[in-house]
């Protein structure tokens, strides 16, 4: 009877614990749970919508109810992971998340397109280098000695606080100094121009289309029902509909503010770009 009572307590107490754990490790990613939450996906896509409209509500809620709303949930949110993912690895990597921020980091160089060409980043790499190079024989001697100094109290402090730590420590230094590379290679929306306008880009290809009237003008084809063709001007923002015997031509284009960028490591060489936009 006793041993029944013990048992029956020890169940309660086990899973008192398993909720508590549950319930502390919820707390502390409240933040990330409500991003990734459908209300926080929502929040983004509408948020994209509208700054892809020209912040005109109408012209939003047109391109949502022509492409459908799922369509146009996933399509305004997805695009903006390459654009995010630089940030989330240094993010990663100053929150103890080392092994998840180093995966980030090298996703984000297979995915994300830098804001300069490959020459260039190239070349910053070939600055840096040659910054160091030149540098005096005593300012040479200097950063080799403090280089060994800080290895040395690295190694006595991965001895002492065990390498759990030891890599926790090193991922906010990592952070810290990838910080000034990341902010030049994918600058912030607001001190960019590349990934300004690449934020405003609708997730569409381009189109140059051309209308039995001879006009021609670039757009994004939202929905085709065979009878209509719904198109989103490229400027200004508006939804128009046409009847699909309107339509001569549609003619996959770019529109020259956002076909440079390639990310920082390419596994295929880089295909022929489409044609210019016609203005």
């Amino acid at each position: 009877m006793d041993g029944g009572s013990t048992q029956d307590s020890g169940r309660v107490w086990q899973g008192d614990r398993l909720l508590r754990a549950v319930t502390d490790r919820l707390g502390r990613s409240a933040t990330i749970a409500l991003l990734i939450s459908p209300i926080g996906v929502l929040f983004v896509s509408v948020a994209r919508l509208l700054i892809i409209s020209g912040y005109n509500p109408a012209t939003a809620s047109a391109i949502a109810s022509s492409g459908g709303y799922v369509d146009a949930l996933l399509g305004t949110v997805i695009p903006l992971i390459p654009l995010v993912l630089p940030y989330l690895a240094l993010i990663l990597l100053f929150v103890n998340r080392v092994i998840p921020g180093l995966l980030a980091l090298l996703a984000a160089a297979l995915i994300s397109p830098v804001a300069m060409s490959r020459p260039a980043s190239d070349r910053l790499m070939d600055r840096n280098l040659a910054a160091l190079g030149g540098a005096s024989i005593p300012v040479l001697v200097i950063l080799a000695l403090l280089a060994v100094a800080a290895g040395v109290c690295l190694l006595v402090t991965l001895a002492g606080i065990g390498f759990g730590t030891f890599a926790r420590i090193a991922g906010v230094i990592a952070c810290i100094g990838l910080l000034p590379t990341v902010a030049k290679l994918y600058p912030l929306p607001e001190t960019g121009t590349y990934y300004h306008q690449l934020l405003r880009q609708p997730w569409l290809p381009a189109e140059t289309i051309t209308l039995s009237t001879g006009q021609r003008f670039t757009g994004y084809t939202l929905g085709d029902s065979g009878s209509s063709v719904v198109i989103l001007k490229d400027s200004p923002r508006t939804v128009s509909y046409y009847p699909d015997s309107d339509i001569v031509s549609q003619q996959i284009c770019v529109t020259g503010r956002t076909s440079a960028g390639r990310p920082l490591i390419t596994l295929s060489p880089a295909a022929p770009p489409p044609p210019a936009c016609q203005p």
